[in-house]
C-alpha cells in the first residue's frame, strides 16, 4: 500500500501499474507515470541493466532479487524527502507488479514449452498450423516438416536415458537453429520435431528441413533423420491434410539413412574433435573479435547452443558483448547491451573468476531476465582467463532447464582456455608490432635526415595503398604486408647520396643508375629482419613496370606482386601532387589522368582504376596534405604512432615523364 500522505495522481499510477497485463505494459505504465509525477526529474526506468549516469536511483526489487531500478538524470537532494519517498514507492510497487507479470509469463511460457528441450510443445504445434493457415493469403505458401530420430530407442537402450536426453535436446538446438525468424520448432512426440514455415514453398521448405537433418545428425550424432515435408495449397489446405501429407513422407523416408546407434564414446569423441578444429581455427588470427566469433560460431554449429556468446571485462568493469551465435546473435539491443560487473551471473563470473552452472535460471538470483520467450532454461558461464587475469566471459545458453552435463562443462572450460590462450597470443603479437612499429620509426627518422620528403611522403602513401588494397581484395596478412612494403619501400635510400636525393635539378644518367640501387639495398636491408623477410621482395619489386620495362629484374604483369604494383601508382600519384625542389605539384585530374595515360605500360590498370577511385576520398600530397604531413614529422614518436596504424617510407619517383 502507498504510504501515508501520498497524492492522489501516485495512487492512480499504483492502481494502474498493478492492472497491468504483461511486462511491456506495466513498463510502459510506469515510465509513464514517473514522467509525469516528476517532470523536471527526466526518470528512466531501466530493465535488466545497472544504473547509468550521476543521477539518483531507485532499486526495483521484489522478493530479493533486483529487477532494475528508476534513475533520474540528476540527483533528488535528501531534505526532499517526501519527494524521494514517492519515487521509492513508484519503484516498490513497479518491482511487485513487475515480478508477478514476469512471473506469469514464464508460467505461460512453459505451459506452451517442453520442458526437456525448450521447444514449443505439441498443442502448440497444432495451433500455430490452424493459425497460419487461417491467416495465409490465396496466394501464400505454407509448409510443413516432421521429423523423426531413426533408432533413437537405442540410444536409450545402450547408453541410458540420460544420454538419450542429451541427444534430444541436441536435436532440438540443431532444429530451432535451422529456422529463419518467421519460423517456429516444436518437439512434438518422444522422438519427433517439427517445423511450421509460412511464406516457403516445397523446394525451400526441402532446402530448410535437409539443412536441419544435417544439423541434427552432426551435433546429436544419430546417423539417420528422417523427415516429411507438406505444403499448402499443394498438399491440402486444413490441418489434418497437411499432417497427414508430411507423415506420410517421413515413414517413406525411414530406413534410407543409416541406422547404427552412435556408441557410448560419441560425445566425447564430439569434444575431442571440435576442441582440435578450434584449436586450428584460432592458430593463425590475430583479432580479438575474429578470435571471439570463431569460438562461438563453433560451439553454436557444432551443438546447437540456443545461444553462445562471448563478454569482454572492460576496464570500466563493464561487460560488453564481443560475438554470439544464436538467434539473438541477429538482435541490435542484446548485441549492444552492456552489464555492469556488480549484476548478473556473468557478472558473478567475472569478478569471482569462478565457473557457473546454472541448472535452472528461474532460481539463481543473480539470473537477469531478458523476455520469457527467449530466456534460457539454464546456462554455463565460465571466465576467461588471459595471461591470468580475467579477460571476460563464455556463457551458453539453452532454453530447456538441466539441459547441460559435466560433459558440457569439461568443453566449456577447455573453450575458454583455448580462446584465452589465443586472445594472450594476439596480444603478445600486438606488443611486437608495437615495438616492431619504434623501430621502423627510428628507420624512417634516418631516411629523413637524408631525405625530409621522404618520411612525410610515405604517411600518405601508406593511406592511400591501404584504401585502394581492401578494394582489391587483401586483407589479413597480404594488406599487412601491403602496409609496410608502403612504409619502407624507399627505405634503400639510406645508401643513396644525399645530394643526389635532394638535387634541385633533373639527375644524370649516372646519378639516376645510382639512386636505382636503392631498391637492391632495401631488399638486402629487410632480408636481415625475420619479420620483414616477406616484404622484401615486395620493396625491391615497387620500381619494375608493368610492361617489363622496370628495375631492378625486368619484372613483367601478374609477375610483379600486387603490393608492388600498388605501391608504385600510390607512389606516382603522391609525387606529381607534391611540390619537389625541381617542380611544383601538379592537380590531382592531372596526375590521375598521367597515371590512366600510363596504365597498361608503366602500371597495372586494374591498380590504376582502383588507386584513383579511393584517390578521391583520400588526402593526396599537395595543398591538400604537406601542411598534416610537415606537422606530423616534427618528432619520432608521433611518426612511430602513424606507422602502428598504418603510416610509411617512400620517396620521390624516377625521373621520366616528369615523375611518372
Amino acid at each position: 500500500m502507498p504510504f501515508r500522505g501520498a497524492s492522489p495522481r501516485l495512487v492512480a499510477a499504483l492502481a494502474e501499474i498493478a492492472a497491468a497485463r504483461s511486462v511491456e505494459e506495466c513498463a510502459q505504465v510506469t515510465q509513464r507515470a514517473a514522467n509525469g509525477l516528476f517532470p523536471g526529474l527526466r526518470p528512466t526506468l531501466r530493465l535488466g541493466t545497472g544504473p547509468d549516469g550521476a543521477g539518483s536511483v531507485f532499486p526495483l526489487v521484489a522478493r530479493e532479487r533486483t529487477i532494475g531500478h528508476l534513475q533520474t538524470a540528476r540527483p533528488v537532494p535528501p531534505q526532499r524527502r517526501r519527494q524521494r519517498a514517492h519515487l521509492r514507492t513508484l519503484a516498490e510497487h513497479a518491482a511487485l507488479a513487475l515480478d508477478n507479470l514476469f512471473t506469469l509469463a514464464e508460467h505461460d511460457a512453459r505451459a506452451r514449452r517442453d520442458p526437456l528441450t525448450g521447444l514449443l510443445n505439441h498443442r502448440e504445434f497444432h495451433e500455430a498450423v490452424e493459425a497460419r493457415l487461417r491467416d495465409r493469403g490465396d496466394a501464400d505458401a505454407l509448409s510443413v516438416v516432421i521429423f523423426d530420430l531413426d533408432a533413437f530407442k537405442a540410444v536409450n537402450d545402450h547408453d541410458g536415458h540420460a544420454a538419450g536426453d542429451r541427444t534430444l535436446r541436441a536435436a532440438a538446438g540443431a532444429v530451432a537453429a535451422a529456422c529463419r525468424t518467421t519460423d517456429a520448432a516444436f518437439r512434438i512426440g518422444g522422438d519427433e520435431f517439427a517445423l511450421v514455415l509460412p511464406d516457403a514453398d516445397r523446394d525451400a521448405a526441402a532446402r530448410i528441413a535437409r539443412r536441419a537433418a544435417d544439423a541434427i545428425e552432426r551435433v546429436a550424432h544419430r546417423p539417420g533423420v528422417s523427415f516429411g515435408v507438406a505444403t499448402a495449397p499443394d498438399d491440402g489446405t486444413t490441418r489434418d491434410q497437411l499432417l497427414s501429407r508430411a507423415d506420410q513422407g517421413m515413414y517413406l523416408n525411414k530406413g534410407r539413412a543409416e541406422t547404427t546407434a552412435s556408441a557410448g564414446d560419441a560425445p566425447e569423441r564430439s569434444r575431442l574433435a571440435v576442441a582440435a578444429r578450434l584449436a586450428t581455427k584460432l592458430a593463425p588470427l590475430d583479432d580479438p573479435h575474429a578470435i571471439a566469433q570463431t569460438a562461438v560460431d563453433e560451439l553454436h554449429s557444432a551443438f546447437g547452443f540456443f545461444l553462445a556468446v562471448i563478454q569482454r571485462l572492460d576496464a570500466d568493469r563493464v561487460l560488453r558483448v564481443v560475438a554470439a551465435a544464436g538467434p539473438l546473435a541477429r538482435d541490435d539491443a542484446f548485441l549492444a547491451h552492456e552489464q555492469p560487473v556488480q549484476e548478473g551471473v556473468n557478472g558473478r563470473v567475472a569478478r569471482t573468476g569462478q565457473p557457473a552452472a546454472i541448472p535452472d535460471t528461474t532460481l539463481d538470483p543473480d539470473y537477469l531476465r531478458r523476455d520469457p520467450r527467449s530466456d534460457p532454461g539454464s546456462e554455463l558461464s565460465l571466465p576467461i582467463f588471459v595471461d591470468n587475469a580475467i579477460w571476460g566471459v563464455l556463457n551458453l545458453e539453452q532454453l530447456a532447464t538441466h539441459a547441460f552435463g559435466d560433459d558440457d562443462l569439461l568443453l566449456a572450460d577447455a573453450v575458454a582456455a583455448q580462446v584465452g590462450a589465443a586472445l594472450h597470443r594476439a596480444r603478445l603479437t600486438s606488443e611486437l608490432e608495437s615495438s616492431f612499429a619504434t623501430t621502423l620509426g627510428i628507420l624512417a627518422d634516418v631516411l629523413e635526415t637524408k631525405d625530409a620528403y621522404t618520411a612525410d611522403h610515405a604517411d600518405e602513401v601508406a593511406k592511400l595503398a591501404l584504401s585502394a588494397g581492401r578494394d582489391l581484395g587483401l586483407a589479413g596478412a597480404d594488406l599487412r604486408a601491403l602496409r609496410y612494403c608502403a612504409m619502407l619501400h624507399d627505405i634503400g635510400k639510406i645508401g643513396v647520396r644525399s645530394d643526389i636525393l635532394t638535387k634541385p635539378g633533373r639527375l644524370t644518367p649516372s646519378e639516376f643508375e645510382e639512386i636505382k640501387e636503392h631498391s637492391a639495398i632495401g631488399d638486402a636491408l629487410l632480408k636481415r629482419i625475420p619479420l620483414l623477410s616477406d616484404v622484401a621482395p615486395l620493396v625491391r619489386a615497387v620500381h619494375e613496370r608493368y610492361d617489363g620495362a622496370g628495375y631492378p629484374d625486368g619484372l613483367q604483369g601478374n609477375a610483379i606482386p600486387l603490393p608492388s604494383r600498388i605501391v608504385a601508382v600510390c607512389d606516382a600519384l603522391h609525387a606529381m601532387t607534391s611540390d619537389r625542389p625541381y617542380r611544383r605539384a601538379r592537380p590531382r585530374d592531372v596526375a590521375l589522368a598521367e597515371l590512366r595515360r600510363c596504365a597498361g605500360t608503366q602500371f597495372d590498370p586494374w591498380v590504376v582504376d582502383a588507386v584513383a577511385q579511393a584517390a578521391t576520398g583520400v588526402s593526396v600530397g599537395g595543398a591538400e596534405g604537406s601542411a598534416a604531413a610537415t606537422a606530423a614529422a616534427s618528432s619520432r614518436a608521433r611518426r612511430s604512432s602513424r606507422i602502428s596504424s598504418s603510416a610509411g617510407t617512400s620517396a620521390r619517383t624516377i625521373p621520366t615523364s616528369d615523375h611518372v
